[in-house]
């Protein structure tokens, strides 16, 4: 989810939130929701996703296993944006990450997925592999109740897969194994199999073999989601708490913050109060990542299908 603040310069009064909701999610088959264009023709109603169909995951791996393709494939899956051949780390923002392909700072996406007649809300966030942005995936796990694996089929195992394992391990988070890049010559996924089995200690059943870039077996990537990742614990009748876990400035808007919402609701005019500072803030907009801003009339973790 998102939020941003007051226009003009920052005051500490204004605060606009873009969440990565805790909770969300169409028709009666597997397949993306309605299209990009026609949801931001107006704002999301977020009442149609219950709390049980959402799930807030991360994808981990070592430095260019396939993190940023497999994202962008989900992103494709679920109808956030057009399947192109121009799609290449879409939530890859910064100049750097274009040009030297790697993901520096993490990125949100909330995506909406409608399976055996259930609509889903699947937030999703894409965390860099290089060792130096390693904070960068802690705070982001915080926000998640599990992690997409991924370990390229040829080399297997590297040393930030293990980190990364270890971090999503000790936050007590559902892991999934997502062996990636199947489809190169020299490709070794039963190993790699092996490697998780005795390294993780997860059965190698539970691996999925996949081509983020061809899209081989990612739609089974979104099943495994649903089915092995917990919904959010939250409490419903409880005021607002969220934890913001990233936030930008801009010199127009002010503050943006990316929150995860675990108790109450909050709407454009609320005020909120920081729990570090004690201040006080105004929200002017709140909304979801899909993976751009779209505005919603509220964030509220107690949704329920209507």
């Amino acid at each position: 989810m998102w939020t941003p603040a007051g226009r003009g310069r920052w005051h500490g009064r204004a605060l606009r939130l873009w969440a990565a909701a805790t909770a969300r999610r169409g028709p009666p088959e597997s397949g993306p929701a309605p299209t990009r264009a026609a949801a931001a023709a107006e704002k999301i109603d977020m009442s149609r996703f219950s709390v049980e169909n959402t799930r807030n995951f991360s994808i981990i791996a070592h430095v260019d296993h396939g993190k940023s393709t497999l994202a962008d494939r989900l992103l494709e899956l679920t109808g956030a944006i057009d399947k192109t051949k121009n799609n290449k780390q879409v939530l890859d923002k910064l100049q750097v990450e274009r040009e030297r392909g790697i993901t520096v700072k993490a990125q949100t996406a909330s995506l909406f997925y409608n399976c055996e007649g259930k609509q889903y809300l699947l937030n999703l966030i894409d965390t860099p592999g290089h060792v130096d942005f390693s904070y960068e995936v802690s705070r982001s796990l915080s926000a998640c109740q599990g992690v997409l694996l991924v370990v390229d089929a040829n080399e297997g195992i590297q040393a930030q897969t293990v980190a990364n394992f270890f971090l999503a391990f000790e936050a007590q988070l559902s892991v999934i194994p997502v062996i990636n890049k199947i489809d190169l010559k020299n490709a070794d996924p039963e190993r790699v199999e092996k490697q998780i089995e005795k390294v993780f200690d997860i059965p190698r059943n539970e691996c999925i073999k996949i081509s983020a870039k061809l899209g081989t077996n990612v739609e089974r990537v979104l099943q495994a989601v649903i089915e092995r990742i917990p919904p959010p614990k939250v409490h419903r009748k409880n005021s607002l708490k969220a934890l913001v876990f990233d936030s930008t400035f801009d010199q127009y808007r002010g503050v943006i913050a990316n929150v995860a919402l675990f108790d109450g609701m909050v709407s454009k005019g609320d005020k909120i109060v920081s729990a570090h500072t004690k201040k006080t803030y105004e929200v002017n907009e709140v909304g979801v990542l899909n993976p751009n801003e779209q505005p919603t009339h509220k964030l509220n973790v107690s949704y329920r299908p209507i």
